[in-house]
């Protein structure tokens, strides 16, 4: 492996990467500082890092220091799909991804191994086609590939196809606002992965709505996000288990032993509404605090009188 002194660094590649928060990637600076090596190399293909962007940012930091303590490991993909395949399968091995990454990373690998040329006519390798940085010929497997990757990950081929569709909905929310995507995927937000699988049907500003409310911590809107669907990728066995679950659940639901709602039951569900709400609001103003000082306290009652009370009293006029 070699040693170089500039390598390049591509956006595309470097935004599949999940970002270390500020204390992980101060401890990877700490650890690399102590050892005074990098051990793991940093990967490339065609000079373009796929893996190592944080320790390339910190060897050039302390170029003095680790200018001769790293190594560089060049790979040889057909293409940048297979360069993206193996990618997501390498971030699949780190313990600290959440459930919403996870999913996400494995939506794309489902998504770019479709485009590759190394993977089309149903041909992968497990290890990716690679080995010490030189392109192997695929190994012939029969089956569609959502089956192989979940072959290859231990999941059903159903889940693979879900998990493209979540990853879907990921990347259109991303177009519109990066954060409420860094928070979906870091399994920060109530939305469920259900819900993000329909973003891509959704009217443009009702996404913009929804990475707000995402965003602010606020209720998910349910614009464009409770329309009944036929999942995707459902076979004849899983709608007979849904209509077999429904079944059962239906039985167990029996009408004639719930009480009639009344007005002090709509008075009730208003109370429980009304302290959501406020806890939501409350715990955003906390975790915002910082930047609750001087004028900004004015701006943000402003806000409070504009966008809540104001709603508010909007509700209250339906009952005029």
């Amino acid at each position: 492996m070699k040693k170089v002194t500039e390598l390049m660094i591509d956006p595309e590649f470097q935004s599949q990467i999940p970002p270390l928060t500020d204390e992980e990637f101060e401890q990877l600076r700490d650890n690399i500082l102590s050892d005074g090596e990098v051990y793991e190399p940093i990967v490339t293909w065609g000079g373009t890092i796929i893996d190592g962007h944080n320790r390339w940012r910190i060897i050039r930091e302390h170029w003095e220091m680790l200018k001769d303590r790293y190594h560089v490991k060049e790979m040889a993909f057909p293409d940048k799909w297979t360069a993206f395949d193996w990618m997501y399968r390498k971030q699949l091995g780190r313990r600290n991804l959440t459930e919403e990454r996870k999913t996400y990373m494995i939506g794309k690998m489902y998504e770019v191994r479709k485009k590759t040329e190394a993977f089309k006519g149903n041909q992968y390798t497990k290890s990716g086609g690679t080995q010490n940085g030189h392109h192997q010929k695929p190994r012939r497997k029969q089956g569609k590939t959502a089956s192989i990757i979940g072959e290859e990950l231990g999941i059903g081929a159903n889940t693979v196809r879900r998990a493209e569709e979540y990853a879907r909905g990921v990347d259109t929310l991303k177009g519109v606002s990066t954060d409420a995507a860094e928070i979906l995927l870091k399994g920060e937000s109530a939305i469920t992965k259900e819900k993000v699988r329909r973003i891509p049907r959704m009217e443009p500003k009702d996404i913009e709505v929804l990475a707000g409310a995402i965003v602010t911590g606020g209720p998910v809107p349910r614009q464009g996000l409770n329309q009944e669907h036929k999942p995707r990728g459902w076979t004849k066995e899983d709608r007979a288990e849904r209509a077999k679950l429904e079944a059962i659940a239906a039985d167990m639901y029996d009408r004639s032993t719930v009480p009639a709602y009344t007005v002090e039951s709509l008075v009730d569900d208003i109370q429980l509404c009304a302290g959501e709400f406020v806890r939501q609001i409350k715990n955003t103003l906390k975790d915002r605090s910082t930047v609750l000082v001087g004028e900004n306290k004015t701006i943000i009652a402003d806000a409070i009188d504009q966008y809540i009370i104001k709603e508010i009293k909007k509700v209250r006029d339906l009952l005029k």
